[in-house]
């Protein structure tokens, strides 16, 4: 892995391990899920909740420049490095908890209505045979999405960069310190482990795209969208600087262990949150998602419970899923919360910059 040179075995195997920015979940709704069966089964705690879409960018490169080689597709939305940041594991821990979709059903108190069964670390997937992999993974782990909804929650009360100026106190500055270490020392865990099970492979990290303008000056932004739920305008450029950091470890990381770094971030700069159209490459707060009730998944129920929890809490998530699902209030009905990931145009941007760094590697014409 160090000297970035591929094995030149007839069998070639591409691995994908990432996050759900890497398993295209939302991407394309429950008739474009990749479901694969988890000990015999398809529903219930045996079934499959990652939310890989077919149309993710390892999906794509599979079908695709990469169609030769065996594929084995680990990512799962929700990963982690390990235990820390949103906790849930993914890559060297089992991981323990899913978003969907599909979605598990939520019981009158907001808890689940069964807990599915973990999936293992996704580098047990790796081996002396595995030639080429890539790696979507960090934002989790460092927790990224609990300082979006921190901002979205005192957004609710304030104007200006709430946010900004919450994680500019003393509280703030621990947790993004915390969080900054668990991110780095995760990256120290893993990728001595990814070299020891992959010793043979070419090994591709792809960063995360631009979620906001980073300029405070851009107007594109200037009148909200209900996407974005809360959050004010003041705070978009910080939240696009933590992804910043985060790409930046990311980069780091590969760059000591002798790995390619695939960047996303700027050629979806121009293509943020805030745009319209197809100059739009990433989903808001929700969208438009077509529900396969015959599925042993679950479209999501009704929840009044959560109308006043914070953004983002469990109890909160239920209740909007119920009101973008059947409709209610501002919601036109079969809709889901995209959490701001990428669309369709932003994965085939993501399947784009990581044919050009296959180019540039000469892996592939």
């Amino acid at each position: 892995m160090s000297d970035q040179t591929i094995s030149s075995a007839p069998y070639r195997e591409y691995v994908a391990l990432g996050d759900s920015y890497s398993a295209g979940q939302f991407i394309g709704g429950d008739a474009n899920l990749v479901r694969e069966p988890v000990d015999g089964g398809l529903g219930g705690e045996d079934g499959d909740y990652s939310g890989r879409s077919k149309d993710s960018y390892p999906q794509q490169l599979a079908r695709g420049e990469l169609a030769g080689y065996h594929f084995v597709d680990a990512t799962c939305g929700g990963a982690t490095i390990d235990d820390r940041g949103l906790g849930v594991g993914g890559i060297l821990t089992e991981q323990i908890a899913f978003g969907g979709p599909p979605y598990i059903p939520v019981a009158e108190d907001g808890e689940p209505a069964f807990t599915p069964r973990p999936r293992p670390p996704q580098v047990k997937e790796l081996s002396d045979r595995t030639s080429l992999v890539t790696v979507g993974i960090g934002g989790n782990q460092y927790n990224i999405g609990q300082i979006v909804a921190k901002c979205a929650e005192l957004g609710k009360s304030s104007l200006g960069s709430p946010g900004q100026d919450y994680y500019e106190g003393f509280l703030g500055r621990k947790d993004l310190a915390q969080k900054e270490f668990d991110l780095r020392d995760g990256f120290e865990k893993m990728m001595p482990e990814l070299r020891e099970r992959a010793p043979n492979a070419m090994v591709f990290f792809v960063g995360y795209p631009t979620l906001f303008p980073s300029d405070p000056g851009d107007r594109t932004c200037d009148g909200g969208l209900d996407e974005n739920i809360t959050i004010k305008k003041g705070d978009m450029p910080f939240i696009q600087r933590q992804f910043a950091l985060v790409d930046s470890v990311i980069r780091d990381a590969a760059t000591e262990w002798g790995c390619t770094y695939v960047d996303v971030a700027e050629s979806s700069r121009e293509h943020h949150v805030c745009r319209e159209g197809e100059n739009k490459w990433m989903f808001g707060l929700y969208a438009g998602y077509d529900f396969d009730d015959q599925l042993d998944g679950y479209k999501p129920a009704r929840f009044p419970k959560g109308e006043t929890m914070d953004p983002f809490t469990p109890g909160w998530t239920a209740r909007i899923q119920g009101l973008l699902a059947n409709g209610g209030g501002i919601f036109r009905g079969n809709e889901t919360l995209t959490t701001f990931h990428p669309n369709k145009r932003g994965a085939d941007n993501q399947t784009a910059q990581m044919v050009a760094a296959l180019r540039a590697a000469d892996i592939v014409p």
